[in-house]
């Protein structure tokens, strides 16, 4: 199914209404880390997976095959999302859509930002976000896909 890129958009807001936690510790890092490392690998994928809770490193993990540079992409990516408070893909395509640019229309460089997906905004039910869950080393949409479902799947899991 081809969504248009205002469906598309309208699914990403609601993904970010609907994938709320109701609580989350160092605990839950590391479970829901090692989720997201048995997604990639349900999927054949080699990822490095990041979740950042007030800027404190919760977990982070580098999959064999992936590489250094993936740190940098999620340090990036998790700018935009702390930035914009919406995941890195929400924003990409948003931007695009727009004709925006980050660097011009934002004045944030490319250096320390990137429209790629992968990262989606930790948020806790009244708190609000509080860090960011993050992918890299896959297409951007198949990053998107992998964090998003796999906190789905981790929030129906707790119940």
């Amino acid at each position: 199914m081809n969504l248009t890129m205002t469906e598309k958009l309208k699914e990403m807001q609601q993904e970010e209404k609907d994938l709320i936690f109701q609580t989350f510790d160092a605990e839950m890092a590391l479970t829901l880390g090692l989720h997201l490392v048995e997604e990639a690998k349900l999927r054949s994928k080699a990822v490095t997976l990041d979740i950042t809770v007030k800027g404190h490193r919760l977990f982070l993990h580098a999959m064999e095959g992936t590489h250094p540079d993936n740190e940098d992409w999620i340090r990036r990516k998790n700018n935009v999302v702390n930035h914009f408070s919406s995941s890195s893909w929400h924003t990409a395509l948003r931007l695009r859509s727009e004709n925006k640019t980050l660097e011009h229309d934002f004045n944030l460089p490319s250096s320390d930002y990137v429209l790629a997906g992968g990262a989606f905004p930790l948020i806790v039910e009244d708190e609000g976000p509080i860090g960011t869950i993050t992918v890299s080393g896959l297409p951007d949409e198949e990053d998107h896909d992998l964090v998003t479902s796999g906190i789905r799947s981790f929030l129906l899991q707790q119940g």
